[in-house]
């Protein structure tokens, strides 16, 4: 295994896998470490837990689908109708919602089951750890439980936003089970406030565990691809505005805007060798293999100057529906889009043309970008109590990336709106955006009017047979 950012040993707890004929939660290891040697000491808990992260770093999730992946067509951040022939047979049904085309059905299903593998990891560390308290050293016990309950929360809630209805259309109807023991027995499904109710619980207990950590030399190498305190609240903050609560929601994001441990960039500040802004990330992932992919996904192939990308999106749509013909936008101007072989590239995650550099250059790659501080400013924006305070905060993202502010706040949501789509185009959050507020359009998707039910994904086959039993 290839070395990862974490400052631990690489180590996979477990390489789960699944028959098709047993209920999903009967899980078996194909390798494993006995858990008695495993969480024999704190180096052990702290490799454990890097496997948890490791497996999230995967294609299947947040690696590609969840992330720039199936997530970003369904937001219509590309142009599929323009891209290869493969590309086309593969993202049309999911750009369309057509959840009953067996590829479509096959990223949904291995989400599902790559989510709750991770799930299982997290839930084997906090099954052994209150009765190993004694061997770790310093505010270790507590970081390393506060980020497995944080990892356990954002897993389900990211699942929620998938196969449950956005908060007002849910209903007593359950969708999914929070998962909180560590093998075979099957878990009940919850409903939708159920599954917030148990998430924000854990959440709550890991900022109690995490008050000490500040992200600095004790933390350890960059808290900001562990879940650390400040991604816990920035998280909550994000749960609460899904459920609408405004109040909680602006308090949680101001702690965090306010705490100025994780800032927005100054205005004019070099972007080349921090095109994803790992800065202002207050959760990452890191993996060494992901710009290669996101490369192979991105550019043009190997000396075919007509060969379409896999993702595509017309230079137009770039332009003037994303981001509006504002040249000024740090997020719009190279490198963060660059012309390739006649085609305009989305450049976030790519540094291959600083790969001849004759100046050794320290480049932030390889990070998977999943909460950004800017998303807690549009948080702030959003539930202000007032329009003129919501203003304030949005108009501080405006002026670090290079946009004048906003004076009238005739319109601030359509505004956020137009913010979402560009500050996380090939992220994924931008269909989230879309979700929580069952927008009855998507904007230059094909489909032309979206139902609540359309937002939500369907469940594995098996989990349709088996599933809360």
């Amino acid at each position: 295994m290839k070395q990862f950012k974490y400052g631990f040993l690489p180590f996979l707890l477990l390489v789960l896998t699944m028959s098709s004929c047993k209920k999903w939660l009967d899980v078996q290891p194909k390798t494993e470490m006995k858990q008695e040697e495993l969480f024999a000491s704190q180096q052990g808990f702290n490799e454990a837990m890097v496997g948890a992260y490791v497996t999230m770093t995967k294609d299947a999730v947040y690696g590609r689908e969840l992330t720039y992946g199936m997530l970003s067509v369904m937001a219509s951040d590309y142009s599929v109708n323009s891209s290869s022939d493969l590309a086309i047979r593969y993202l049309k049904p999911v750009e369309n919602f057509n959840y009953e085309v067996s590829q479509f059905r096959g990223m949904i299903d291995k989400a599902w089951l790559q989510q709750y593998n991770t799930i299982a990891q997290v839930n084997a560390i906090l099954e052994h750890i209150d009765a190993k308290k004694s061997i770790f050293s310093g505010h270790n016990y507590e970081l390393i439980k506060g980020e497995a309950l944080a990892l356990r929360a954002y897993i389900h809630f990211d699942l929620l936003r998938m196969f449950g209805p956005s908060y007002p259309h849910a209903g007593d109807t359950k969708y999914m089970p929070y998962v909180k023991t560590y093998g075979k027995e099957s878990t009940p499904f919850s409903s939708v406030a159920e599954v917030i109710n148990l998430a924000l619980a854990d959440l709550d207990q890991a900022e109690e565990l995490m008050r000490m950590d500040d992200l600095g030399p004790t933390g350890g190498p960059d808290r900001q691809i562990r879940m650390n305190i400040y991604a816990v609240k920035g998280l909550k903050a994000r749960i609460y505005l899904y459920m609408g609560d405004h109040i909680r929601a602006f308090q949680k994001a101001k702690e965090v805007i306010d705490a100025k441990k994780i800032r927005l960039r100054l205005a004019g500040a070099e972007v080349n060798t921090d095109r994803s802004f790992h800065a202002e990330h207050l959760f990452a992932l890191f993996s060494d293999k992901f710009e290669k992919t996101a490369e192979s996904n991105f550019l043009p192939g190997t000396g075919l100057t007509t060969t379409t990308p896999y993702y595509f999106t017309q230079e137009s749509k770039i332009t003037t529906n994303i981001f509006r013909n504002q040249p000024t936008d740090i997020r719009f101007k190279a490198p963060m889009m660059l012309g390739v072989k006649g085609y305009l590239v989305p450049h976030k995650y790519l540094y291959e043309d600083l790969a001849g550099a004759s100046t050794p250059l320290v480049l932030k790659r390889n990070y998977i970008p999943l909460l950004r501080i800017s998303e807690l400013f549009y948080i702030a924006a959003e539930a202000a109590a007032d329009q003129q305070t919501g203003l304030e905060y949005l108009n501080q993202v405006l002026a670090s990336r290079g946009l004048s502010p906003i004076v009238s706040t005739e319109d601030l949501q359509a505004e956020i709106a137009k913010e979402y789509r560009k500050e996380f185009f090939t992220e994924g959050q931008t269909f989230f955006y879309y979700k929580r507020l069952n927008a009855g359009r998507i904007e230059d998707s094909p489909v032309l009017e979206m139902q609540a039910k359309t937002y939500v994904f369907p469940l594995p086959e098996d989990e349709k047979i088996y599933g809360g039993k």
